[in-house]
């Protein structure tokens, strides 16, 4: 039982702090293309749970839903890891 916000409700800075520390978990374990990088935030502090190298792609995915934040369409999304699975061979 649990509920999904997307986008979170927390303030700017832990925002960016959660979105630092994402970039800093995808480049240190080499990772390509996308994942999702599960968090919580605990008091004023981001904890990083796991990062998800094959997160699901369904609309009602966690992934499309962030990216549905951002102003990313589905299936702009699906396109965009499409275009950069190619650019990678």
């Amino acid at each position: 039982m649990s509920e999904e916000i997307v986008p979170a409700r927390i303030s700017d800075s832990l925002t960016k702090e959660a979105k630092d520390l994402a970039v800093c978990a995808f480049e240190s374990l080499g990772c390509k293309g996308y994942a999702r990088v599960d968090m919580f935030v605990e008091k004023d502090r981001v904890l990083l749970s796991e990062i998800n190298t094959l997160p699901g792609l369904t609309e009602n995915s966690l992934l499309p839903k962030a990216a549905s934040a951002a102003g990313i369409s589905f299936p702009h999304l699906l396109s965009t890891i499409i275009d950069f699975a190619l650019d990678e061979e």
